[in-house]
């Protein structure tokens, strides 16, 4: 696929239903269960906003990720969308994840367009419910990496996630036990939980 066929498929999909647990549970850890939003205790659940950022590169369209620095907690060392904990003076969740973007990846809102919301995903290890929202960088993106967060920004070829190969079984470590995931494996770099569901509900959309 190329940007032009991207931004046309972008088009479409503004109106479309999205699929969401569907499309997330094809990239969900085998012990993660199935749960209705309904059923989260949401005051005391906390609330996050992501950016799932897509740019032209030679051609063609590049999803922005960034491989978190290590940390005490449960997402240290992974790979995710810039974006992170909404602030009280946030206005909204568009707001939380643009702001979060600016800080991680120093990209500023003005050169974003945001298309549309994707399917809200709760991450029980973290007791997060996260919001994400698809949108493109206008122009030639000029990085900059928050140093105490952000480890790498990485640039992958939106076509490689929808390889097959590029798909396979992988144990991850979790504290004390090891799990089996479904992983994006890309690049040397292995994605994979939440930041794997959300880019299965990408891949379904935007192939409407």
């Amino acid at each position: 696929m190329n940007y032009l066929e991207f931004e046309f498929r972008l088009r479409k999909i503004l109106e479309e239903d999205l699929p969401g647990p569907e499309s997330h549970f094809k990239m969900a850890p085998v012990n993660r269960k199935r749960l209705d939003l309904n059923q989260i205790d949401h005051t005391k659940v906390k609330r996050a906003a992501i950016a799932a950022l897509f740019f032209e590169n030679n051609g063609i369209p590049h999803l922005v990720l960034t491989l978190r620095n290590k940390y005490p907690g449960v997402h240290s060392g992974q790979i995710s969308f810039p974006g992170g904990k909404r602030e009280k003076e946030d206005v909204d969740f568009m707001d939380t994840a643009l702001r979060e973007t600016f800080e991680e990846i120093g990209i500023d809102r003005s050169q974003i367009t945001i298309h549309r919301n994707l399917s809200e995903l709760y991450i029980p290890p973290s007791n997060f419910l996260v919001q994400p929202f698809l949108g493109v960088i206008n122009g030639i993106p000029n990085f900059k990496a928050e140093e105490k967060e952000v480890q790498e920004i990485l640039t992958i070829d939106f076509n490689k996630f929808f390889e097959p190969n590029n798909i396979q079984g992988k144990k991850i470590e979790m504290g004390k036990s090891t799990i089996n995931v479904p992983a994006y494996l890309i690049d040397s770099h292995t994605i994979w939980g939440a930041t794997a569901m959300m880019i299965s509900e990408l891949k379904d959309l935007i192939s409407k």
